[in-house]
């Protein structure tokens, strides 16, 4: 169930890069509804739900994970914003590329280090979702990231919590 997890999240997260390049040369998979609208921006709103529904997905996938407790925290520090910087990368690369071969070989790359490295789990509509995400020491010294949706600000405040364990060093709160 996790690699299923992981591949969701990871096609979640890398299709906003997809959703900007079909926008952007201007590919409509459906030109039989865009004709009967007389509207091809329909088909762009269309596209641009993929990554929500891909990311609730994630979200159902998760609940079927094995439960880990964390019980106690030294430190928590927000990571909300450290991966901004890696999706407004693939907007830019996504307007750059105009030949489809490049594009598919920038994206199959772009897929393979997303899948094997933790970026995957940070996903921007997860945070449309109310989620926030969270370096956290745990009380054994180790620093892990967790997704949850609530407001973590204090490790005296802290409260024992369960987590669906994505990995080792990866906790979701469902």
């Amino acid at each position: 169930m996790n690699t299923v997890l992981r591949l969701t999240m990871t096609f979640s997260s890398i299709s906003f890069f997809l959703i900007i390049y079909l926008v952007h040369n201007k590919i409509d998979f459906i030109p039989i509804i865009s004709e009967k609208l007389k509207f091809s921006f329909i088909i762009y709103f269309f596209y641009i739900f993929i990554p929500f529904v891909l990311g609730f997905f994630s979200i159902l996938i998760s609940k079927l994970l094995s439960y880990s407790e964390i019980k106690k925290v030294n430190s928590i520090e927000t990571a909300n914003n450290d991966f901004l910087a890696n999706y407004l990368a693939f907007f830019f690369v996504a307007l750059s590329i105009d030949d489809l071969l490049t594009f598919w070989i920038v994206i199959g790359i772009t897929t393979l280090f997303t899948f094997f490295s933790r970026v995957s789990y940070f996903n921007p509509v997860f945070l449309v979702f109310g989620f926030n995400f969270y370096y956290v020491q745990t009380g054994e010294n180790v620093k892990i990231m967790l997704i949850s949706k609530q407001k973590l600000r204090n490790p005296d405040e802290f409260s024992s919590m369960q987590v669906r364990r994505i990995n080792d060093y990866t906790f979701m709160e469902t």
